[in-house]
């Protein structure tokens, strides 16, 4: 009986932890979906801001580059807002288990978010500009 529970409680502690991470893996997804429609939305909104610069003499590469940029910067402040929030939220459970306000981040995690950042925002962006820019 005491040889169990041990046992059991390693199998619910690893199933707690698989619970939560699936649960952060949709949320991110929530997010990630909801931020896309919202770029999606907000850039095809602007057909007629670029048919204005199209008439004042824009070139076609010319919006991209410009649309590439607003992309770039998107992410940048995005992952910078996100880190700040992240980092708040987090500090006052890392102080609770480490005796530490900074939280313990591995450099690959924060690789991953700002990479996943970039090929969500950007090529949204893109493709969205591009169909507003030639429709």
């Amino acid at each position: 009986e005491h040889a169990a529970s041990p046992t059991a409680a390693a199998v619910t502690s690893a199933t707690d932890v698989w619970l939560r991470q699936a649960e952060l893996a949709l949320l991110a997804c929530f997010a990630a979906v909801s931020t896309l429609n919202t770029l999606v939305a907000v850039t095809a909104e602007r057909r007629r801001e670029f048919a204005l610069l199209r008439l004042v003499g824009a070139t076609r590469p010319q919006l991209m580059r410009m649309l590439t940029t607003e992309a770039v910067l998107t992410t940048a402040v995005g992952v910078l807002l996100g880190a700040a929030v992240a980092g708040a939220a987090s500090a006052a459970f890392s102080r609770a288990v480490t005796g530490s306000g900074m939280p313990s981040v591995p450099v690959a995690a924060c690789g991953l978010v700002v990479a996943g950042a970039a090929l969500l925002t950007v090529p949204a962006v893109l493709a969205t500009g591009l169909r507003a820019v030639h429709g």
